[in-house]
């Protein structure tokens, strides 16, 4: 419930702001990244008290935005951060075959800092609804647990505009779930 309803803040915000700048827009994007993600030991608090944690992983992201002006817009997207594995123990129960999942919807403010050539830096700061699902054999059982939240996300980046319409980006991203979780990731941009 939580979840939703911090999903349709987020979309009613990011309306409001698109009518409200159409005069200055300098317009929507869409796009897609892929890289690395890495969950810290902490995603995994509370499903062994003793093991290993393996939090690397291949992180996608689905996005669109809108520029309203050479320094300034926002951005949604769909983030899938992939799994962290574990195994080991919960108290004397040994724990195997462990996996988190988490992925969410993060909308960011982004500030950008044209250099000149099509090159930019960027910055994002923003909020991070997820969801992550827990999966295990304890003791012998399957055990399942789910938990979700909303958290800040903070990310900096680069990007190269080959064409008017066409770009490519580089960025690395914070995501705040149970525990942190980086994204390192590559992807392209299309301007409308």
């Amino acid at each position: 419930m939580r979840a939703a309803q911090s999903i349709a803040t987020a979309v009613l915000v990011l309306s409001g702001l698109v009518a409200a700048s159409q005069a200055s827009a300098q317009g929507f994007y869409i796009g897609g990244s892929v890289g690395k993600s890495d969950f810290d030991d902490n995603n995994t608090t509370g499903l062994i008290t003793s093991g290993t944690v393996d939090g690397k992983d291949t992180g996608i992201k689905i996005f669109g935005g809108y520029q309203f002006n050479q320094n300034f817009g926002v951005e949604l997207a769909y983030v899938d951060l992939g799994k962290a594995s574990y195994s080991g123990f919960f108290g004397a129960a040994p724990v195997t075959g462990g996996t988190v999942k988490t992925s969410g919807l993060n909308i960011s403010a982004v500030g950008t800092l044209p250099l000149g050539s099509g090159f930019a830096l960027f910055g994002k700061a923003g909020l991070f609804t997820w969801e992550a699902k827990a999966n295990d054999t304890t003791g012998g059982l399957p055990f399942s647990a789910t938990d979700d939240g909303v958290d800040l996300s903070l990310g900096i980046g680069a990007s190269y505009d080959f064409t008017k319409n066409f770009a490519i980006r580089a960025e690395w991203e914070r995501f705040k779930a149970v525990g942190d979780i980086d994204l390192l990731s590559v992807g392209v941009v299309y301007k409308f």
